[in-house]
């Protein structure tokens, strides 16, 4: 009863959305109201160089995601890995397992609660949805969370289907080529394994309070070398 219940909540939802919106845009924006959350991102590979944020509902959202992206870790990754449900209070100093994430907030002063929702479908784990509030007080809502776990990687299939999920992740996939570039070039130039390349491309954006995409392009353009360690021409 209570999964017919939300999924009548979720279809009128989706139903009162911009259509012009992508169908993305909608199932992330959908998540967020459902979880009654502030702001939620839909980021797929989630552990790897194909990792990807396809949606997201505000800038706050955007940042969560880049900020597990630099540290690597975080509640989103323990979702991709578990296949369950991980809630994250940020709220206090040392609150969570994720220090080097902590850290990453702490440059934007985050400190609600942060729930990270695994999405697959016939053993295929697709992604994470990474919802969040903007206090500790706030509460996401249990029965949507799991629904939302169990349901909207299935949806995803339904309703967009490989091919045309293929497109939506390919539209805006050329930020992510500079990342494979970067990677490949460290790989070549300091004869490291792939792991190790992504590693210290987060490992940079970590110390210098970047984004892992920022990085990666400093690297392409030469602005960056990892022989000497040097930010060259700033």
């Amino acid at each position: 009863m209570q999964d017919r219940v939300q999924a009548a909540r979720f279809a009128k939802i989706i139903g009162s959305l911009d259509s012009d919106l992508s169908v993305l845009e909608r199932f992330c924006e959908a998540g967020k109201q459902m979880l009654r959350a502030h702001g939620a991102a839909i980021t797929v590979y989630y552990d790897s160089l194909e990792r990807h944020t396809v949606s997201f509902t505000s800038d706050l959202a955007l940042r969560i995601e880049e900020a597990q992206e630099v540290a690597g870790e975080g509640p989103g990754f323990e979702a991709a890995r578990t296949n369950k449900m991980v809630f994250a209070d940020f709220s206090t100093p040392s609150g969570t397992p994720w220090m080097a994430l902590e850290d990453c907030m702490a440059a934007f002063s985050f400190g609600g609660t942060v729930l990270a929702l695994p999405i697959d479908a016939a053993g295929a784990r697709l992604g994470v949805l990474v919802a969040h509030t903007l206090s500790a007080s706030d509460t996401f809502d249990d029965a949507a969370a799991g629904y939302l776990s169990s349901a909207l990687g299935p949806v995803l299939l339904d309703y967009i289907g490989p091919t045309a999920l293929e497109a939506e992740l390919t539209e805006d996939w050329s930020s992510r080529a500079v990342v494979h570039q970067a990677t490949g070039m460290l790989i070549f130039d300091l004869r490291i394994s792939a792991d190790d390349a992504l590693t210290l491309l987060r490992a940079h954006a970590y110390a210098t309070v970047s984004t892992l995409l920022e990085v990666a392009a400093h690297v392409v353009h030469g602005d960056l070398s990892f022989d000497d360690f040097s930010m060259e021409g700033d």
